[in-house]
């Protein structure tokens, strides 16, 4: 409204030098009698005050009309902004779940080729910071049935990594990648078992090392290794991630596979913890 007021000083200038004129007129017509106003107002010199006149009336009953529906329109305004907040909201609670109805639909086509597994969802709360270590927080814990050495994982069936820390409401996940992990794994569609472990050379590009593979025969870029189930601390055939190169440790004897992870570690939210499995015969 003040912007509305200031754009129109030059208006309100104009009407007062017109009711200066009209005041002049009237009290020069008032002096002569009614005849002379009306003889003079029919002057070719009142024409233009008369136009002025018009514009004015115009003017000021545009401005009327504009303070009184000012309020009116204003409130329609805010009624249109809290609808679009509503809408923007329902938009984004729809998103979500249309994004969850997604994750179970994969995570049920996954458990349905694994051994029978109880899954508690989890959202990943914050990260540990460091250069040496890779672990997460986790948004439940003991009070969710959650426990030491549960093993984390993606909707997909990709192993994240296994809890080692746990308080009532949350708990510590430590990832596939961290030096400190070491996990019994087989690469799939063949009899080649070995260990899979966190390595300090290769823990900045992400990836892990496959050790103890005997001759490597079955060692190939691009099969996928999983985890063995053996010792019944993680359910057999979680996926580990796969194989990106071989190569041969300083001794010129030992083959090893350097893998990468299949889940995207950095990125992870979303994950489940496996409560409990049926152990495979």
């Amino acid at each position: 409204m003040k912007d509305f007021f200031s754009s129109k000083k030059a208006v309100y200038v104009a009407v007062a030098a017109v009711i200066v004129a009209v005041a002049a007129a009237l009290t020069a017509a008032l002096s002569s009698g009614g005849a002379g106003f009306a003889s003079m107002l029919s002057q070719p010199f009142f024409k233009p005050l008369k136009s002025a006149m018009t514009s004015l009336v115009n003017t000021l009953e545009h401005a009327y009309g504009y303070m009184y529906r000012y309020d009116e329109i204003e409130a329609e305004n805010e009624r249109l902004r809290a609808r679009i907040a509503q809408l923007e909201e329902e938009y984004r609670e729809y998103t979500e779940v249309s994004e969850e109805n997604e994750r179970l639909r994969t995570l049920l086509g996954f458990t349905e080729r694994s051994d029978a597994m109880d899954l508690e969802p989890v959202s990943v709360i914050s990260w540990t910071a460091s250069n040496f270590s890779s672990s997460f927080t986790i948004s439940k814990g003991s009070s969710s049935g959650v426990e030491l050495h549960d093993p984390v994982i993606t909707e997909n069936g990709y192993l994240v990594g296994y809890v080692t820390e746990v308080t009532g409401g949350a708990s510590t996940v430590t990832t596939i990648i961290d030096t400190t992990t070491s996990i019994g794994a087989l690469i799939y569609g063949t009899s080649d078992t070995g260990v899979v472990t966190g390595d300090f050379d290769l823990f900045k590009s992400g990836q892990m090392k496959l050790s103890y593979l005997g001759d490597g025969g079955s060692v190939i870029i691009g099969r996928t290794v999983v985890t063995s189930g053996g010792g019944g601390v993680y359910p057999s055939g979680l996926v580990l991630g796969y194989i990106d190169s071989v190569a041969v440790d300083s001794s010129g004897l030992d083959p090893y596979a350097v893998v990468t992870p299949a889940a995207d570690i950095a990125s992870v939210s979303h994950l489940y913890v496996i409560t409990d499995f049926a152990v495979s015969e």
